[in-house]
Parts: structure tokens; C-alpha cells; sequence
């Protein structure tokens, strides 16, 4: 069902898919006919800032321009959503803390076991991961967990870099951690994240389809990639899985979102299946050799 969103701007359906097209070009990312009112919607808030009155014109300038960089980074800002929470598919990361890093750690006693948050919007998954690998000490000494962090979005990577968060990112977060990893702000009733927490991360903006800066990433252990995929279609994911396969080293791991599946790219990972509990179970990928 499309929803017919009105705009300030007017625009044709030609707009639309150049736009459309610019983006996937781009990014990767493919917004559906259903999601156009809503798109273009956003997209004209753009168009607002600077000034113009017309989409085609705003398409040229993206085209035609030889240095589109940063108008691209602020298209990205507009589009992305950077909705997400703390602990969210707690069940996953139970998995990785429980089960795959303590192996990690006896298999690479003197080594980085290095994971990667990609595609993290405002920081919540990477500052998850970071408070559970220093709940059971796993940041630090031998075998010692680093998290490198990205999304796409500069606006969203500031504010994971600030770490300072409302109350609606805590909707599944038990008080306890709260109480031990963020300092309460009385003046707007957010919470900051402890120095602590963020000493294992970094953080960093990359476009997930930019191969030539990809190469500069280290090789991982593990690679949390939890509901991005849904908005790539088949030929971008496909790139999309096989930059991730390049980036993790051979029988690591790959972390998608409970509703994702790579079924179609068995060649590349094998469906990994860990017992959490009692008719609990947590399905990871597994890269092939």
C-alpha cells in the first residue's frame, strides 16, 4: 500500500526515481514505490535548507556536481533512520558473550579479538556490546575485545561519540545497567554513558558499499549487522554480504537481525545454530573457510 504523503514541493514520478536511483547508487539503499510519499517528504526538508523550490534542480546539483561529498553525507543525515535501543535481541548478544568469545579468547590468547557494530546508527548496539564484554572483564588482558562502530549517517556518529541518550533508547535496558554505566543528566532527564564503557569503541562514518575505504578496516572476529539489510535489495545485498565475507576472517561470525536471512549466499556462510536454554535458540552465520 502506498501512502500518499503530501509535500510543500511539488514533483513528478520522474523525480522520485532519479532520486530513488541517486541513492541506491550511492548507498545501496532502495526505497520501494510505497515508501515514495515519505521519502520525498524528508528529501524536501533538504531542498528547504538550501533554498530551492524544485527536486529536478536539487538532482542536477547532486549529479552535476564534482564535489557532491558532503552534500551526499547530508542526504544521508535526511534519509536514514536512527531509530534503535539499548539490549535490543538481548538473545544474540547473550551468544556472542557467553559462548563465542570466551572461545575467541582461548583460541587467541595474545591477539584483539576485534567485533564490528556496522550500520550502528546512535551507538546503542556498540555500547551494548561494550558494557557486557566489561561485565565479565573481557576488555582487557589477553584475548582483550575491541569494538569498531560505523554508520553512515555523520549526524548519527556524532551522537554516538557524545553518548548521551533519552529515556526512549532504554525501553529494554534492566536498571542495574543503568545505575553502573550512565551518569543521569538533572537538567533534561537524559543519561551519559561512562568514560568507561566508551574505551573499548570507536566509532567511525563509512559508506558500507565504498570498497576503496573498506579496505583500510582490519579483518574481524565477529560483524553485527542487525536490520539493515531490509532496506537493500537483492543486488546491493548481495555486495553488501560479500564485503562483510572479505572483512571477517575465515569461521567468524556474522550477526543479522531476527527478521533477516542470507539464505542465498550459502557459499559464503554456513547457519550456525547455539543453545541458549531450554527450546531458546540463537542462530549466527558463520563464515566458510
Amino acid at each position: 500500500m502506498r501512502f500518499h504523503i503530501r509535500t510543500q514541493v511539488p514533483y513528478t514520478q520522474d523525480d522520485f526515481k532519479l532520486l530513488r536511483d541517486a541513492i541506491y547508487a550511492y548507498a545501496g539503499i532502495f526505497i520501494s514505490d510505497d515508501c515514495q510519499g515519505i521519502f520525498m517528504r524528508r528529501l524536501e526538508r533538504r531542498l528547504l535548507d538550501l533554498g530551492l523550490d524544485c527536486f529536478r534542480d536539487y538532482y542536477y546539483q547532486l549529479k552535476y556536481t564534482r564535489d557532491n561529498h558532503a552534500e551526499l553525507q547530508k542526504l544521508m543525515d535526511t534519509i536514514t533512520i536512527k531509530e534503535t535501543y539499548f539490549f535490543r535481541e538481548l538473545d544474540q548478544m547473550k551468544t556472542l558473550v557467553n559462548e563465542i568469545i570466551p572461545a575467541l579468547r582461548k583460541e587467541k590468547a595474545h591477539e584483539t579479538i576485534k567485533i564490528w557494530s556496522a550500520g550502528c546508527a546512535t551507538g546503542e548496539e556498540a555500547y551494548t556490546l561494550s558494557m557486557l564484554c566489561i561485565e565479565r572483564g573481557f576488555h582487557k588482558g589477553p584475548g582483550q575485545v575491541k569494538i569498531f562502530a560505523n554508520d553512515i549517517s555523520q549526524q548519527a556518529i556524532h551522537k554516538a561519540k557524545q553518548g548521551i541518550y533519552r529515556q526512549s533508547s532504554f525501553r529494554a535496558t534492566d536498571t542495574s545497567y543503568l545505575t553502573r554505566f550512565f551518569h543521569p543528566q538533572e537538567e533534561d532527564g537524559t543519561y551519559k554513558i561512562h568514560d568507561e564503557v566508551k574505551e573499548p569503541l570507536t566509532f567511525f562514518c563509512i559508506n558500507l558499499m565504498d570498497k576503496k575505504r573498506l579496505a583500510f578496516l582490519p579483518v574481524f572476529d565477529v560483524i553485527f549487522c542487525r536490520n539493515l539489510l531490509i532496506y537493500f535489495d537483492h543486488d546491493s545485498k548481495r555486495q553488501l554480504i560479500e564485503n562483510f565475507h572479505k572483512k571477517l576472517q575465515p569461521k567468524r561470525y556474522l550477526f543479522l537481525g531476527h527478521s533477516e536471512s542470507i539464505i542465498n549466499f550459502t557459499h559464503l556462510f554456513k547457519l550456525q545454530l547455539f543453545k541458549l536454554q531450554q527450546f531458546h535458540h540463537s542462530l549466527v552465520y558463520q563464515r566458510t573457510s
